[in-house]
């Protein structure tokens, strides 16, 4: 049997799943909405800080409100269409979704057998330091997923492959230039992304861009990082802008 993404973080009915870090956030939703939906479940998903219009587009049609009664309303006319919706409190501009308050998921998981959320932002840089602000998690949330791009394995730490470098040193002690190491990845996500989770929610963590060969030896080094870390469920997976996703759990 092979393996999916949504089976494979374990999620089930009535989750709520944030996604949270970088290097594969948004791909990860769209793959996993698809494979919910595909299993006959309703989908809702949504930014709670922001999320480009474009990545919202490949997922399902659009619903935005900036009051909660109107979202909900707008929300289950295309989703009882559909059996996905994206939602947003409205557009920043031409090109990005504004992200709803984490307390309106009480009423917005609802809608949907499973709900979706894209919790922070990354610049599309594989790896991020987190700040003290992020993510912002609904306390609804029963499954947070840290995410990040095994790309950043060995790479200077710096903008080019670090979302706010500073704050990834603070954390991991790997200053400026000197190479990414497989505990300062697990750092970033078991203590980043994973740092402070809502009562009851579960971790998880999901390595994007593993391919057979040297980036999956990569990824398995982080991934020991990551147990000893007490993160249990992790994730390795190659997620292409077209086709299915190759997942591995290890």
């Amino acid at each position: 049997m092979l393996l999916n993404l949504s089976s494979a973080l374990g999620v089930i009915p009535g989750d709520m799943v944030a996604f949270a870090g970088a290097g594969g956030k948004s791909s990860a939703i769209r793959e996993m909405s698809a494979e919910l939906r595909g299993a006959g479940n309703a989908v809702l998903v949504a930014p709670t800080t922001k999320m480009l219009l474009g990545e919202a587009e490949e997922i399902g049609p659009l619903a935005t409100s900036e009051n909660l009664e109107g979202l909900i309303s707008a929300a289950k006319n295309e989703i009882s269409g559909s059996g996905t919706v994206v939602i947003g409190s409205g557009l920043l501009s031409k090109s990005r979704i504004a992200g709803i308050e984490p307390e309106w998921f009480y009423s917005l998981s609802s809608l949907a057998d499973v709900v979706l959320i894209e919790a922070d932002g990354s610049r599309h840089r594989p790896l991020k330091g987190t700040a003290s602000h992020e993510p912002a998690l609904p306390d609804a949330t029963t499954l947070v997923v840290a995410v990040g791009n095994i790309n950043a394995f060995g790479k200077p730490v710096g903008e080019e492959y670090i979302h706010r470098p500073g704050l990834f040193s603070e954390l991991t002690g790997v200053g400026a230039g000197q190479s990414v190491t497989a505990n300062a990845f697990a750092r970033a996500m078991a203590q980043g992304s994973l740092g402070h989770l809502p009562k009851g929610a579960r971790p998880a963590a999901l390595i994007t861009g593993v391919e057979p060969g040297d980036s999956m030896a990569h990824a398995a080094i982080v991934t020991r990082e990551l147990w000893r870390m007490n993160v249990r469920k992790v994730v390795l997976t190659s997620i292409p802008k077209k086709g299915s996703a190759q997942v591995w759990v290890p």
